[in-house]
């Protein structure tokens, strides 16, 4: 039996060790024996060993904890730390911000994360992009920890002990990230190719919502980049110079993938849902109900004909609480206002505000301030209200008026 000074000794060692910020989690991961009977008598007024254990586990910040209790062993895990309750996840803001990838990827987190039962609140923030240790949204704080994208969130979850896969022998778990992977490179770089290299939705809607929460000329500048970081990034991948059509078969063909992966299942693998269900659910949710421009609801129409996928998602949406109608294509805001100005205004009619599309679809501007207002539009169209809210009124020389006069123009 060991005496009170001897583990006494072991708890300064202990508590210097856990206290190293040197020491990898491998060399930190301590098993220390303590003999209960030569403990008991430091705790006043607890006379149990569940008690004495529940003391211990709040100041020892160890992996594995063996205690002795008459010669049997019992191994308590520890994990690193607690789910703590304060963890929020950081986003771009829904209505006025936030493109089609980067909404499936924060509904896949949510999604996984409620399935969990782990509890987590939403912070919206302009610059969540910047914030993130990778540069992508969405991303979590837990403690000090700042984790982000889907994959390396599950693997921090499964740190502090709650997985959504351990039903799964070693060949589903292969399987499921076999899909995971299908879902990321076909439905990631379609929702990608549409936001970004297809002309009109870029122009009518990324370029709008991107730049939405940054002052002339940044809007222009971090969009540009913004686009050329992606488009490059596709290249690299084999999907920037593919056509609409081709695009459109690539989804079709996952999608009857998945589907035929699911089948009359309620999840991919059996009656329990897994990260699988919930990257799915992130993408064809986000695709059924972001709105968009004829590309894009030509997407939306390919999964909305999946009826197995459409059934799937039904079940998520059930299990995570969200409601929202899936069933119809959501037009843009945009593109409704275009086609109204169509109807209100004939050919005759069309002012130096309009432009005109040649042979090779570039657009011909009939005013040389035409394209200098439309570089002002973010500052002063009802779609940047959230620039308004930051960074207060847009000052009244920005408008129309101002930009027609030569010596107020910014370059």
């Amino acid at each position: 039996m060991k005496n009170s000074s001897n583990l006494d000794k072991k708890d300064k060692s202990l508590s210097s060790c856990s206290n190293n910020s040197n020491l990898s989690i491998e060399s930190s991961n301590v098993s220390l024996e303590i003999d209960v009977e030569a403990k008991l008598k430091s705790f006043s007024g607890t006379n149990t060993l569940e008690q004495i254990k529940k003391e211990l586990l709040k100041n020892w910040d160890t992996n594995s904890v063996a205690f002795l209790n008459g010669g049997d062993v019992e191994s308590v895990w520890l994990g690193k730390e607690p789910w703590p309750d304060d963890v929020k996840l950081y986003q771009p803001y829904e209505t006025e911000q936030i493109l089609l990838p980067d909404m499936a990827n924060c509904l896949a987190v949510q999604a996984f994360l409620k399935m969990c039962q782990l509890d987590f609140t939403v912070q919206y923030k302009a610059n969540a992009e910047d914030m993130s240790p990778s540069g992508r949204v969405p991303f979590i704080k837990c403690g000090a920890c700042l984790v982000s994208d889907l994959e390396p969130i599950t693997n921090f979850v499964a740190s502090k002990g709650v997985s959504l896969t351990d039903h799964l022998d070693p060949a589903q778990r292969s399987d499921m990230r076999t899909y995971m992977s299908l879902v990321n490179t076909v439905l990631g770089n379609a929702e990608n190719y549409i936001t970004w290299v297809e002309n009109e939705t870029y122009s009518n809607v990324t370029k709008p919502r991107y730049g939405s929460v940054h002052p002339f000329p940044l809007n222009h500048i971090l969009s540009f980049l913004k686009r050329q970081s992606v488009t490059k990034r596709l290249n690299a991948l084999g999907w920037y110079r593919k056509s609409l059509d081709k695009v459109y078969e690539e989804v079709e063909r996952a999608c009857n993938a998945l589907s035929e992966r699911l089948g009359k299942e309620r999840f991919f693998f059996g009656e329990n849902p897994t990260e699988l269900d919930a990257l799915v659910f992130g993408n064809i949710f986000s695709i059924l109900t972001v709105p968009g421009f004829p590309p894009g609801l030509k997407l939306a129409d390919i999964v909305r004909n999946n009826k197995t996928l459409m059934r799937h998602c039904r079940q998520i949406m059930n299990l995570v609480a969200i409601k929202d109608n899936i069933e119809n294509p959501v037009l843009h805001k945009a593109f409704i206002r275009q086609n109204a100005q169509k109807e209100a205004v004939g050919d005759s009619d069309l002012d130096e505000f309009v432009y005109e599309e040649s042979d090779d679809e570039d657009k011909l501007w009939k005013d040389e301030t035409t394209q200098q207002i439309q570089d002002y539009s973010c500052l002063v169209n009802d779609e940047n209200m959230i620039y308004d809210s930051l960074f207060g009124k847009t000052p009244q020389d920005m408008e129309l008026g101002a930009i027609s006069d030569p010596e107020s123009q910014l370059y």
